[in-house]
């Protein structure tokens, strides 16, 4: 188990993720790959710009401050002589999560499991349950807390 990808969704359950990514990593000598989904751009409609200015705007802001996030778990990683780069993708979260388990060769996902109730998981879905059908890699799921 040489690689590891830890999906996080926000830095308050990003400690979590990690600890168990810790753990792994100093057994088995692994790379730690952090990765973060950003949420995607809307599609443009006949050309026009996705969305008004301030919307936009948010957007860059929210990337800027996730992506300076992944760059400093991976830091942190990197301080206890843990090998760990950050990656941001922006895009569908199990699409992304894919992508970079086949991008980085990653034995073992890592990522957050948050309850919910029956009727959300009927109605909405569940990237966990996704996850768990779409990989051919192991995932850990991690008990977190839904909201921020």
């Amino acid at each position: 188990m040489k690689t590891i990808l830890v999906a996080i969704n926000v830095e308050k359950n990003a400690d979590r993720l990690l600890a168990k990514a810790e753990e792994i990593a100093k057994a088995f000598d692994s790379k730690v790959w952090i990765l973060h989904v950003s949420e995607p751009d809307p599609d443009d409609y006949l050309g026009l710009e996705a969305g008004p200015q301030f919307a936009q705007d948010k957007r860059v802001e929210n990337r800027k401050r996730e992506g300076e996030l992944v760059k400093r778990l991976a830091a942190g990683l990197q301080e206890k002589n843990i090998a760990a780069e950050g990656v941001q993708l922006a895009g569908s979260t199990v699409k992304m999560i894919k992508e970079a388990v086949r991008k980085v060769n990653a034995d073992i996902v890592i990522a957050g499991h948050h309850k919910r109730n029956f009727f959300y998981e009927m109605f909405v879905g569940s990237i966990e349950q996704d996850l768990m059908e779409d990989l051919n890699v192991p995932v850990m799921l991690v008990p977190v807390k839904y909201k921020e």
